[in-house]
């Protein structure tokens, strides 16, 4: 049976980037909204973790902050200052819509420090597998601003913290709905970090995921994009699970996996348009852990990153962490209104988006070899 964990906090619920539409503030056209698109309440999705009995198979451990050394494995030190200074002033914009209240400097070194905590008590064995429940999210941080509610980059700085606790390659998968360009910028050019990014083509940033955007230097064919037309559902995203991420994780042999684990891919999600549901996450879920079964064996962190739907985020959380403990996909009370719709299946469109990707990319094409 796996040693699974779960890291979260407090101080994650209490970041607030303020009462605004979206991700943008409170303004001219723009009224105060009851809950922020990025949803402070995260906490809801604990307790339903929690009462479906799910966290009993978990560990809980609380995250201690990230240190500077930590955060400037990834992030240069003007960078920390602009956070720390909006986030001490009460409220502002630490970067780009990267908007900030009290609390959420504190809250993004904790969100950090729990992906760290992770990947190395994965790594010396504490654990096998380990799901950080953390805000404010991070994939869009890049090594010197703020981006797009991400303060800094968790998944990204956990990698550079791995390699530096000992191991060499490191898979990402980020399965976020818009593409992570921070992380993709970190390791452009770093060979030993395959990053592959499933996301909604052309949502944001705006001309950012490329499948032309393949890596540079040491690190050409690293840089694994996947972007699907708006309405992929069900069946697109396991087909990038087994004809993309799966292939190219073989031929890359990486020794611990982070997964970037949005779940604003959903068909309720206010920020995209893509139509996945808890059977989605569950199933990917349960594919990667079967790959790092088989790959690293079985260090594998699940990071929480995108996911804006109040009423339907809890269970896709419920889903990714039953499947991180080998259980059945849980009971989804709004699985019927978006499982027998037409985008569920397979589409030509989409086929065509993983097709030109097995004959084209570095690490696909005539069977990608590891360096």
């Amino acid at each position: 049976m796996s040693k699974l964990a779960w890291y979260s906090h407090e101080i994650c619920f209490w970041h607030d980037p303020g009462p605004g539409s979206g991700y943008l503030p409170v303004g001219p056209g723009i009224e105060p909204l009851r809950q922020h698109a990025v949803d402070p309440d995260l906490r809801r999705a604990e307790g339903l973790v929690r009462l479906a009995g799910v966290l009993d198979h978990y560990t809980r451990v609380t995250p201690e902050p990230a240190t500077d050394d930590e955060l400037l494995l990834v992030h240069v030190p003007e960078h920390l200052d602009r956070v720390e200074a909006a986030s001490a002033l009460g409220a502002g914009d630490a970067g780009v819509y990267a908007y900030v209240n009290h609390h959420s400097a504190q809250a993004a070194r904790v969100a950090v420090g729990a992906c760290v905590q992770a990947a190395t008590a994965v790594l010396d064995g504490r654990f096998d597998r380990a799901y950080c429940l953390v805000r404010p999210p991070g994939h869009h941080a890049e090594p010197d601003r703020a981006m797009a509610l991400c303060l800094y980059n968790n998944v990204a700085v956990a990698a550079r913290a791995a390699q530096r606790h000992g191991v060499r390659r490191v898979l990402v998968l980020d399965w976020d709905v818009h593409h992570g360009n921070g992380i993709q910028r970190t390791f452009y050019d770093d060979p030993d970090v395959l990053y592959v990014s499933i996301h909604q083509e052309g949502l944001f940033p705006p001309a950012s995921g490329l499948v032309t955007e393949t890596g540079a230097g040491a690190g050409v064919g690293r840089t694994l994009n996947v972007p699907l037309p708006a309405g992929s559902g069900h069946e697109a995203y396991l087909a990038a699970l087994s004809r993309l991420v799966t292939p190219a994780a073989r031929a890359f042999r990486p020794e611990l996996i982070l997964v970037a684990a949005g779940v604003d891919a959903s068909g309720h999600d206010p920020m995209g348009r893509m139509m996945c549901t808890s059977r989605t996450f569950h199933a990917l879920t349960v594919g990667m852990c079967a790959l790092a079964d088989e790959l690293t064996g079985g260090r594998i962190v699940f990071v929480h990153e995108g996911g804006y739907s109040a009423w339907y985020q809890p269970t896709l959380v419920l889903a990714i962490a039953s499947a991180i403990a080998g259980l059945p996909e849980p009971p989804d009370p709004f699985l019927h209104s978006l499982e027998h719709l037409p985008g569920q299946r397979l589409r030509p469109q989409q086929s065509r988006v993983v097709e030109h990707l097995e004959a084209h990319h570095p690490m696909l094409a005539r069977g990608g070899r590891s360096r």
